[in-house]
């Protein structure tokens, strides 16, 4: 019997409009779901386990390994399976002929969306997770640089360290809770990142020169 290939599922920015049917059609046909509970409840009638980033390798990583011969697996990431997520691990384990990826609407192409324009010259960069070193450079190196972000730094927060480094001359464009109903978008100047900016979250901010309007 052919080993079933695990599928790497794009779930988009949050919302279920921003599904696109081939990845439905994939978690409908799955047995198992495997995702944060955030992405695995939007299925409450499949069978769903979430994810341990512990041991090595991982513990999801090793219960995919050892089920996915008797079980047809979806992993469920947010956004697009290429930008930041659970494939660049899962990657490591799988030969490519092991597992499909279905793409999905990632949280930088809406945020471009929003602002109705193109993102073909923006750097992604990402601090979920992650330290802020070397944010300084990418900002110096990239006039329009898409941040992905998490909920440990405020905008504020980020303004500050940026000006500490020299960079003042910029907009910052915060998009929060993209597809949701409390969605925001807020243009602040890099001078005036006030009290405004001090919510956290995940967020996606576009970090790019001054516009005239």
């Amino acid at each position: 019997m052919p080993v079933e290939k695990v599928c790497v599922v794009g779930m988009g920015p949050g919302a279920e409009d921003y599904l696109i049917p081939l990845a439905r059609k994939k978690i409908e046909e799955a047995d198992v779901l495997v995702g944060s509970p955030r992405l695995t409840g939007l299925f409450p009638g499949k069978e769903a386990r979430g994810l341990d980033f512990s041991g090595e390798p991982p513990t999801t990583v090793s219960y995919i390994l050892e089920n996915r011969q008797r079980k047809r697996i979806a992993v469920l990431v947010s956004g697009d399976p290429g930008l930041y997520s659970f494939l660049g691990v899962l990657a490591r384990y799988l030969r490519p002929e092991e597992y499909e990826i279905v793409p999905g609407i990632s949280s930088v192409q809406l945020a471009f969306a929003r602002l109705k324009e193109s993102w073909e010259d923006a750097f992604i960069h990402s601090v979920h997770g992650r330290k802020l070193d070397g944010l300084i450079e990418v900002v110096k190196q990239h006039p329009k640089v898409a941040l992905l972000t998490d909920g440990r730094l405020s905008p504020r927060e980020i303004a500050l360290y940026l000006r500490a480094g020299g960079i003042e001359d910029r907009e910052m464009v915060v998009c929060s809770d993209l597809s949701y109903p409390g969605e925001r978008v807020t243009r602040l100047d890099m001078e005036a990142a006030g009290p405004q900016a001090e919510d956290k979250g995940n967020y996606v901010m576009i970090i790019r020169g001054k516009r005239s309007c």
